[in-house]
């Protein structure tokens, strides 16, 4: 995983707030709902995938992060803890 500084990703509006989310880079291509398909959302007029909802429990934040790790092109990040900086 690569850290980078937050203010060069994109973020979409359409996630929720919170440490996990999807960027600019998304081609909508299912894979990140079909893992986590309670916390991830479609916006049809941009065919990408948001942040619709933070893991509540250990189960969905592992979905999480299973599903940042095998993006096929690496639109879900996540902050880091406090230091601004964000994994991907």
């Amino acid at each position: 995983m690569n850290v980078v500084a937050a203010k060069t990703l994109r973020r979409l509006p359409g996630n929720v707030g919170g440490r996990f989310f999807t960027t600019e880079d998304c081609d909508g291509c299912a894979y990140c709902a079909s893992i986590a398909p309670d916390n991830f959302d479609y916006q049809k007029e941009t065919n990408t995938y948001f942040v619709s909802r933070q893991p509540r429990t250990r189960a969905e934040e592992d979905y999480m992060l299973e599903a940042l790790e095998d993006c096929p092109v690496d639109a879900i990040c996540i902050e880091s803890d406090g230091n601004g900086k964000v994994r991907e």
